[in-house]
């Protein structure tokens, strides 16, 4: 069994978050991680002690921030609160996507931002190593405060209430007992807690790692796709040439027009291409010749969204936050630069460069004459000269002052608490989803242009007056319908994902008494992109069954080597069509090879890398 993957707050990957929902590793703390979750936690226990009202410590939530809570309640406080956010709908989240959730919940706490003790985190990653997953329904986060309700559900689970995964079976149960049943003691809840463990965006985040990771494979598999559809509808790799690429540099571009150049070999054409040697022919179709312009993009918006979710999946989302004095005092006023300016100097630019910095209150300024009520102002150029009396006062009265009391002064009460040397309690909004769900929603806008494209591929391929083959890729039409119908189901997708990639995160609906009045809608985001991309992996499948189907009426010339192992393995699942059958097993079996890599696999060794890096995206 492999080593346990480190946890460390810092170094989640989509890559690897999506790797670990499949439940062949285990995780562990990293030892600096272990030192953060005790050095947070100490922050908490020393406010507590104090009997300082802290929000999120010893305070109600939401509206009910201004609500103090006794010593003797703070447990049950936190305990009512999963209780009361289990408001979850909808279909469970897979084991595997439960999976994900909980290592990504876990690696937040690894920062040691939250205040929650070790031990529970540690809880945590038992839990993660054995399978105990808790039942979380999918729907119900509007992604602000963070994923409430689905972190609830995961949270419930842990304390052996509502439901949970059986290990065992894969069955769902009933928590308490399968806990009991396997000598694990739930979590428990101490001050600020139960904030810990449901603040954040990481429903977002994981679904989305999976979604992105499963596009990035898709990505690839379309390019092998459309290789083996140039050669099935005998097109030509002449559009690909570097020359055209090189002019309009964009990097996706350059990876889709070189993955498919080589696949095709034109230095060293295949037996197929040299019977046709494209004569007669000017230029390809649009869904022939742009696809390096198409899938590019595509491939660009993934790079851009992966950068996005490692940001996400490593970053602390909890209101309120807990930092402890040593870090109060290296970033004090927590990396903002003070700049007090004046929005009447001539000097505007200076003012605005001052406004994006924090900035000191002034002291409120007393003076000894009382301004004139309107109704007494009979002068005009009486009531310019009190302004700029007034003006002048301020002027005076202003002064630099030292970092640490201008931080002292901008603190407010209500949303951060100090104790001593102990650190600082401090509210904030990074459990807000924007971030992800803007991604995610461009991720689908995104990948939907491969299912796009396809389906026209598809067309040409069963239309026999764009394809010079046979209607619906098979003999004895009219008795046989051959791909007809699978074109459709391609066609189908495609629409479904017009409706789809209509961004959630457009949307707010103000929520909690409107105190948390903008949201992001970044489940819905999330749970739309990997729809999409199933979509469009299914999309891609009959791409390949098609593209092979048309390869058959070519034999016994063959494509190229790399082509013929893709060729081979679509066949090791799917026979060639010389009959209707039931289609769609094969559809199911395709893309079954696509989502676990082996459609890739087939490929990747040919792709060679060129100097300078990796620009066929081999990796």
């Amino acid at each position: 069994m492999s080593s346990p993957v480190q946890i460390d707050g810092y170094s989640l990957t989509p890559q690897n978050l999506y790797a670990l929902s499949f439940g062949k590793d285990t995780i562990e703390l990293s030892e600096e991680a272990i030192t953060r979750v005790n050095a947070g936690r100490d922050v908490v226990d020393q406010i507590v002690a104090s009997g300082e009202i802290v929000y999120g410590i010893n305070t109600g939530f939401g509206l009910f921030s201004n609500v103090s809570v006794t010593a003797d309640k703070l447990g049950e406080l936190q305990e009512n609160l999963i209780r009361s956010h289990c408001a979850g709908v909808g279909n469970p989240l897979t084991m595997a996507r439960t999976r994900m959730l909980l290592a990504v919940r876990i690696n937040v706490l690894a920062k040691g931002h939250s205040g929650i003790r070790l031990s529970n985190v540690q809880k945590m990653i038992k839990a993660f190593n054995s399978s105990f997953l808790p039942v979380v329904p999918e729907k119900g986060t509007v992604g602000a405060s963070g994923d409430l309700a689905p972190l609830s559900h995961l949270a419930l689970g842990l304390m052996g209430e509502g439901k949970m995964w059986d290990p065992r079976t894969n069955e769902i149960g009933d928590a308490k007992t399968i806990l009991a049943d396997h000598n694990f003691e739930p979590i428990t809840l101490g001050a600020k807690e139960g904030l810990a463990l449901i603040n954040g965006t990481q429903l977002i985040a994981s679904l989305g790692a999976e979604a992105v990771e499963r596009a990035a494979n898709v990505a690839k598999c379309a390019d092998v796709a459309t290789a083996l559809t140039l050669e099935g509808l005998c097109g030509t790799v002449r559009a690909y040439h570097p020359l055209i690429h090189k002019v309009r540099p964009h990097v996706g571009q350059q990876v889709v027009a070189a993955r498919v150049r080589t696949l095709l070999q034109p230095e060293n054409p295949s037996e197929l291409w040299q019977s046709h040697q494209y004569k007669g022919k000017v230029q390809d179709a649009y869904s022939l010749r742009c696809v390096p312009q198409v899938h590019g993009i595509v491939n660009d918006t993934i790079n851009f969204v992966k950068g996005i979710l490692t940001t996400e999946l490593n970053c602390a989302t909890d209101n309120p936050m807990v930092f402890t004095a040593e870090q109060v005092a290296n970033e004090i006023p927590f990396g903002f630069d003070i700049k007090i300016a004046n929005p009447d100097d001539d000097d505007k630019d200076s003012f605005t460069k001052g406004l994006t910095k924090k900035y000191a209150e002034k002291p409120a300024q007393t003076r000894t004459d009382a301004p004139a009520e309107s109704g007494e102002v009979t002068d005009l150029d009486a009531a310019k000269a009190e302004i700029a009396a007034l003006k002048k006062t301020v002027a005076e009265q202003e002064k630099t002052i030292d970092e640490k009391k201008n931080w002292a002064m901008f603190k407010k009460e209500s949303d951060t608490q100090t104790l001593g040397g102990g650190g600082v309690i401090m509210s904030g909004g990074n459990f807000h989803g924007e971030y992800p769900a803007k991604a995610l929603d461009f991720l689908a806008i995104g990948v939907h242009e491969l299912a796009n494209i396809s389906e026209r591929r598809i067309e040409r391929m069963c239309n026999p007056t764009l394809s010079n083959l046979p209607a619906f890729l098979v003999a004895d039409g009219g008795f046989n319908s051959g791909f007809m119908i699978a074109h459709c189901t391609a066609a189908a997708m495609v629409s479904e994902n017009k409706v789809l990639t209509h961004p959630a995160s457009v949307d707010s609906i103000s929520t909690s008494a409107a105190k948390e009045d903008h949201v992001s809608m970044g489940g819905f985001a999330a749970r739309k992109a990997l729809e999409v991309v199933g979509n469009v992996e299914v999309c891609i499948a009959i791409e390949l069954l098609a593209a092979c189907q048309a390869i058959e009426f070519h034999r016994p010339l063959k494509t190229t080597a790399a082509l013929e192992r893709v060729h081979a393995l679509v066949r090791s699942v799917a026979a060639p069509w010389d009959r209707d059958r039931i289609m769609n097993n094969d559809i199911d079996a395709v893309h079954e090879l696509i989502k676990s890599g082996a459609i890739w696999d087939a490929v990747k060794d040919d792709l060679t890398v060129e100097a300078g890096g990796d620009p066929l995206g081999k990796q």
